[in-house]
């Protein structure tokens, strides 16, 4: 059995090899100390990825929309659902609207802080979310979204 630390670097090494790695990964939540954080993880996890983070969950949208029609990369979204103006359930409406392109180039992912087994059951039950992540965020979760380990 390889060390841990060895694990990691062969693990990092098949993800490079993969075809369709993230090359960005988008943070959609009100909260920037959760941002900053998760980003960090990302980083150490996925170096060459584009991390970008949002709080106002209506430029995320924005951003996607603008950028994903033109030069679209596979890209994983973090989106958070207890957000004021927009929360994460009308963000997957509108992105719903354009679900194609969506599922071509976008794995989406709930974080969330909420318990709520409602919450979980309308997240498995949406077409775009591949999973239901909650925080705090956790460096083993990301590994295991990022790296398939």
């Amino acid at each position: 059995m390889l060390p841990r630390i060895g694990k990691e670097v062969v693990s990092l090494k098949l993800l490079e090899m993969t075809k369709d790695k993230p090359e960005c990964v988008l943070l959609i939540d009100d909260d920037p100390g959760n941002n900053m954080i998760s980003k960090m993880f990302l980083k150490k996890i996925l170096p060459d990825a584009d991390v970008l983070a949002f709080t106002d969950p209506q430029a995320g949208v924005a951003y996607i929309l603008d950028n994903y029609t033109k030069e679209p990369v596979p890209t994983i979204l973090l989106l958070d659902i207890n957000m004021p103006v927009l929360n994460g359930w009308e963000v997957l409406e509108i992105l719903s609207e354009h679900a194609d392109m969506i599922k071509q180039y976008i794995t989406i992912h709930i974080l969330s802080s909420s318990i709520d087994s409602f919450d979980k059951q309308k997240a498995n039950s949406q077409p775009l979310v591949t999973s239901f992540i909650e925080k705090p965020l956790k460096v083993e979760t990301l590994r295991n979204i990022l790296l398939g380990q």
